[in-house]
């Protein structure tokens, strides 16, 4: 993959596709129908399949048209290669409370294609497992600039500028949302930011991240948050 998007380019592009797929709409939803924006917009065949890949990690998979992917056929593991472009997703994703991970995952595969329209590799989204000891050469493509530029284009596929604003409108939020350190949120805030977070389809910490890259959040000190919220210390070392 050879594209090199700004920020603000990814922005653009996400925001313009998504209001292509949805149309003269006169009331924005809350939640982009990524499943159909990626078979009916972008015209990508998806498949779900049981993976037998050796790293657990990997949930989605976009085919180049000659890398095959290991899945199980009943309980046998064997090579298939799907025709190109195709999108195929861990099987286990369509259970009861793998919404968020599966619309990230479909988004993910998204951004692939549109990154590299010709869809010149084979790209698979996998997770990070923290108990697992990664070769050299596998954190560096886990964790290689061109994957963040698409987990960015996924979020902004997912969580387009004007739905979002659209989100924090209806649930009557006129203002920076307070933000202590890097994480921590007041509770009736974090209340707020979860069902946002459900209105969206994406996970709480999604939505979190999300508001931060659109500077939604006003960031102030964790010891405010110590002092001011849980009442312990008052910034001065006892002696």
């Amino acid at each position: 993959m050879n594209s090199c998007f700004t920020d603000m380019e990814i922005e653009e592009l996400a925001e313009g596709m998504i209001r292509q797929y949805l149309g003269n709409l006169e009331n924005a939803p809350l939640k982009v129908d990524i499943e159909g924006f990626l078979t009916r917009y972008l015209k990508l065949p998806l498949k779900f399949r049981s993976f037998a890949e050796e790293d657990s990690g990997k949930i989605g998979f976009i085919s180049d048209g000659i890398t095959p992917l290991r899945v199980f056929a009943g309980r046998r593991p064997i090579r298939e290669v799907f025709p190109k472009g195709t999108v195929v997703l861990e099987k286990g994703l369509q259970r009861r409370g793998e919404e968020g991970r599966r619309r990230f995952t479909l988004a993910h595969e998204a951004g692939h294609y549109i990154m590299d329209r010709t869809v010149t590799r084979a790209c698979f989204h996998r997770e990070y497992d923290k108990g697992r000891a990664y070769s050299p050469r596998e954190l560096k493509e886990l964790l290689n600039i061109q994957e963040t530029r698409v987990d960015r284009l996924a979020a902004a596929l997912l969580m387009p500028r004007f739905m979002v604003r659209e989100v924090l409108g209806r649930f009557g939020v006129s203002w920076l949302i307070p933000i202590y350190g890097d994480n921590l949120l007041r509770l009736g805030d974090k209340l707020l930011v979860q069902k946002m977070a459900r209105a969206m389809g994406v996970s709480y910490t999604a939505f979190l991240i999300r508001l931060k890259e659109l500077s939604l959040m006003e960031r102030h000190d964790i010891s405010e948050y110590i002092t001011g919220e849980i009442g312990l210390g008052d910034g001065v070392m006892a002696l």
